[in-house]
């Protein structure tokens, strides 16, 4: 999920040209929206960019390797990961949402929740940490690829899931966008940080299940009631 271009513009900073439509169940190899430093620009700038959910090394020759994206990238091993390891140096993102579905399996279903921070703000924006890569194919081809960094989850998160996408806060973002691969502790230590936001969790159809399915509705508690009452 994610927000209007405005909101987005002025959340983190960029302008933002595209009118991409909101979007409400992004999956895996589809288009998604980052931040990330400009590569073509000095001094450091913030970009905006749409690029595909499931990173590439840009080492791989087929493209895909084995038929599967990676989605996600260990935080804990992220920095010594062939797959992530220049992309961690080199080319860090963020991705814009301000929601993302968990699945909990409950009297032996798969159960999707919606998560979104809790505040004052109806489903605000966040940011999660990422990395990028830019693959080339030997026919010339090219495409831009991204995968979300996660941690172990703490707190509500527990309840649905073992691990948890790494947050950036608004004030981290140019340490984390545009700090040197050189001064390495840096940008880990904007990784590591405790996060202090806290989820709230609800409980949303089965719809959500169906990469097909989009719009609005799909935001819609199921059965009117949040886990745990939150």
């Amino acid at each position: 999920m994610n927000g209007t271009p405005d909101e987005v513009g002025r959340y983190f900073g960029v302008p933002v040209t595209d009118n991409f439509p909101p979007r409400y169940n992004i999956a895996p190899t589809q288009p998604v929206a980052i931040i990330r430093q400009d590569p073509l620009q000095r001094p450091p700038a913030r970009q905006y960019a749409l690029v595909r959910w499931g990173l590439i090394p840009s080492w791989s020759k087929e493209g895909d390797m084995y038929g599967r994206p990676l989605i996600n990238a260990r935080s804990e091993t992220v920095a010594e990961k062939a797959s992530f390891r220049s992309a961690f140096a080199r080319r860090r993102c963020l991705f814009i949402c301000n929601g993302f579905y968990e699945w909990k399996t409950e009297r032996g279903e798969k159960q999707p929740y919606r998560l979104s921070l809790e505040s004052e703000v109806d489903m605000p924006l966040f940011a999660m940490a990422g990395v990028w890569e830019d693959w080339l194919g030997a026919d010339g081809s090219e495409l831009e690829t991204a995968a979300i960094l996660t941690r172990d989850a703490i707190g509500e998160m527990r309840a649905i899931h073992n691990r948890e996408p790494v947050l950036v806060a608004r004030e981290d973002f140019d340490d984390w966008l545009h700090t040197d691969e050189l001064d390495h502790a840096l940008f880990t230590k904007v990784m590591n940080k405790p996060r202090h936001p806290k989820f709230r969790l609800t409980r949303v159809s089965k719809a959500v299940s169906n990469v097909r399915n989009e719009g609005p509705d799909l935001l819609k508690p199921d059965e009117g009631a949040d886990l745990f009452g939150l």
